[in-house]
């Protein structure tokens, strides 16, 4: 191969590299959930440092699940069990007010199948965990879903399953 050869193919795959690069789809994912316009940046704040520590919680708990590691398993999801909860509004309760009744009941639903995965990693039954794992995600998506839609935000998707 000649040497005008070798850089008109190296300037060619430069050029196709270059078009590629251009053309890829641009990343859409966001770090966090969109807070809803209606709870003030101060409550937005509190349930933040919740839900920063509560994402590591999961990333540990999947890690731990994909690593087939009941141990870790068990502690990871009795983290997520033991979590402090936020309680139903009294009166007076700003926060809790602002979050709507499914918050709540969503809340309770994450807990149990977190107990569950414990109990499905205590009998070695990898199947129940990722059964209850599954479960137990559903729930935070469905969560994440009332935060936003059901805080005032907007209208619920219509294809979205309650």
């Amino acid at each position: 191969m000649t040497r005008s050869g070798v850089i008109i193919g190296a300037v060619a795959a430069g050029a196709v590299i270059g078009v590629l690069s251009f053309l890829r789809p641009k990343p859409t994912a966001r770090d966090e959930l969109a807070a809803p316009g209606t709870i003030p940046p101060a409550a937005v704040a509190v349930l933040r440092s919740k839900m920063v520590h509560h994402d590591a919680q999961m990333k540990t708990l999947l890690d731990r699940v994909l690593m087939l590691d009941d141990d870790g398993i068990a502690r990871a999801a009795g983290e997520i069990f033991d979590e402090p909860a936020l309680a139903r509004p009294l009166l007076g309760d700003e926060l809790n007010a602002l979050l709507p009744e499914r918050f709540f009941a969503l809340q309770g639903e994450l807990r149990e199948h977190a107990r569950r995965v414990v109990a499905a990693s205590v009998r070695h039954d990898r199947a129940a965990v990722a059964d209850e794992l599954g479960a137990l995600s559903k729930s935070c998506v469905a969560c994440h879903e009332a935060y936003l839609f059901e805080s005032g935000v907007g209208a619920a998707p219509s294809h979205a399953s309650r």
